[in-house]
C-alpha cells in the first residue's frame, strides 16, 4: 500500500505541475493567438500556428484527464486504506489536474 501511496503521489505531482503548465501558459497563449486572428492583422502563417496551440491545448487537456484520474484512484485507495497525508496530498493534486484537464481537454466550457 505503501508503494501504491507513493505512485499515486508522483503521478498527482507531474499531473499538477502539467496543468499549471497548461492553465497558465498554453490557455493564454491560444487566446492572445485568437484575439490577434480575430483583428485581422496577422499574417497567414498565425492562424496554422493558432490551430496547432489548440490542438496542444486539448492534447493536453486529454492526457490530464487520464494522469490526473489515475493518481486520483490510485492515492484514493491508498488513502482510504492507510489514511496518510501523503495519499491525502495525491488526491487532492489528482482532482486539481483531472479537473483542470476536463475543462480544458473537452469542449463543455467553451
Amino acid at each position: 500500500m505503501k508503494l501504491l501511496s507513493i505512485s499515486g503521489f508522483i503521478l498527482g505531482i507531474l499531473s499538477f505541475l502539467a496543468s499549471l503548465y497548461l492553465q497558465f501558459v498554453l490557455a493564454p497563449a491560444a487566446a492572445a493567438l485568437e484575439a490577434s486572428i480575430d483583428t485581422g492583422l496577422s499574417a497567414p502563417i498565425d492562424s496554422i500556428v493558432f490551430v496547432a496551440a489548440i490542438d496542444a491545448k486539448v492534447m493536453l487537456g486529454e492526457i490530464l484527464i487520464i494522469t490526473g484520474g489515475l493518481g486520483l484512484i490510485l492515492s484514493g485507495i491508498s488513502a482510504i486504506k492507510l489514511k496518510s497525508k501523503l495519499a491525502m496530498t495525491g488526491v487532492v493534486l489528482g482532482l486539481i489536474a483531472l479537473v483542470i484537464g476536463v475543462i480544458h481537454g473537452t469542449h463543455m466550457f467553451s
